[in-house]
Parts: C-alpha cells; structure tokens; sequence
C-alpha cells in the first residue's frame, strides 16, 4: 500500500517485504506469497493494554490501515494521498472498533502503536513482555507489534529460501531495532549514519543520514563502483 509510489518508480518486480516481515507481496500479480496473521484474541489483548496506557495506535492488514483517529501515521499518509493517483492511495479506515470493520479474507498484520512520550513507549513494550510477540520500535515514536518472529530478517529469509535473491548478493539498508536482523543477515548490512546505536553496530558499514542521501550514496560509491 504505502510501498507503490516507490515499487511503480523503481519499476520493482521482486516481491515485496512489508508490514516488517508479516507480509510479503508480489505486487506484478497481487498474490500475497506469505503472511502471519494476528489472531483477534490477540488483537483485543494488546488493544486492552494500549487503551490503559492511553496510548494511540494503528492497526495494518493486508488490505488497508484502520485506527480511532487521523493521527500519526493514518494523518500523514490521509496527506499523501491527496497528492497521489488512485492506485497508489493508502487505503484508510478511521474506527473505534476495528475488529468488527474487517472483513472477510482481510488479514490484520500488524499493530502499530504511537506515542511522541518515551516512557510510554517503554510502558508499552514492559506491558507486552507476557505476550508471544514480536515488538519493536520502528520510529522516534513508534512500537511495532507483530507474531513472535517476524521482522524484516524473516521476510528477507522467506525469499532467500523461496529461490527470489541470494543473500550473498543482498545488502540490507536500516536505521531502527525493527531493521536490525535484516542487516545483520544480508552479505552486506548498512546502517545510516542518524541511525540507533544498535543498527550501527551491528552493520557492515555506516553511510550518511536518511535525510542527506545515506542510501544512494553508499549504492553509488560502493555497490556500483566495487
């Protein structure tokens, strides 16, 4: 969804990782290739948990993103679309009652839980210690929360094993706890320069910023030069 601007500008015909790991996508058919689906009893509990906190979220699935409130990331892709064509809109459904507004053959992904306040996020992942999840942080101010097991490295394993790219030939790019598997799995694992410390240790390489080119860079100066 928030991938195709990029996928139709780059012309990609690999399937896609999303949804950190919980989906991956060939978008030149449509066919969803592997996905790991939150059971509703999950859903609810880790809901329970956000609403004692006071603590914002989304909910991603494999068709849309729902959530209470155009906050967050919900606001800022209600923003982007009104700059893009129809088919690459975010499909966006703003509900207090998620659970009863999916519908049949949509599959919730993940949680996406947002708050600008540190110490709640923290609250947050201390709350969600007792559950067989996956959680993460993805952003200044966001916790992601998936199936335990899933994250970037799981997607980019599933096609490695499934014969569509070689890991020996693959470099991983991240800057945040949800892409630190990735780089460490890759051949090579980059971290940008504004990156968390963790992402930078554990890379291969550290290029410039996110904001200042760090990707490109690094592709220009070391992957097509080498």
């Amino acid at each position: 969804m928030a991938i195709l601007p990029f996928i139709h500008e780059l012309k990609i015909t690999l399937p896609v990782i999303s949804c950190n790991g919980g989906l991956v996508r060939d978008f030149t058919t449509g066919e969803i290739l592997y996905k790991s689906s939150l059971a509703r009893e999950t859903i609810e509990a880790v809901l329970a948990v956000l609403a004692e906190l006071e603590v914002d979220y989304h909910i991603y699935t494999t068709e849309r993103i729902l959530g209470p409130s155009n906050t967050g990331k919900i606001a800022f892709f209600n923003e982007q679309n009104k700059q893009l064509p129809e088919n690459e809109q975010v499909p966006i459904t703003l509900t207090k009652t998620p659970l009863e507004e999916l519908s049949e053959g949509e599959f919730p992904l993940k949680i996406l839980a947002v708050d600008e306040d540190e110490n709640k996020r923290k609250k947050v992942k201390d709350a969600l210690d007792r559950f067989d999840l996956s959680v993460m942080s993805s952003g200044k101010n966001l916790v992601d929360i998936m199936n335990k097991g899933i994250d970037k490295a799981h997607g980019l394993r599933y096609l490695a094993e499934h014969g569509y790219l070689d890991l020996a030939e693959t470099a991983a790019f991240g800057d945040n706890e949800n892409d630190v598997g990735m780089i460490e799995l890759a051949k090579v694992g980059v971290a940008m320069g504004n990156g968390i410390e963790l992402a930078r240790e554990k890379a291969d390489f550290i290029t410039t910023d996110n904001d200042a080119g760090g990707l490109a860079q690094f592709v220009r100066d070391e992957i097509l030069k080498g």
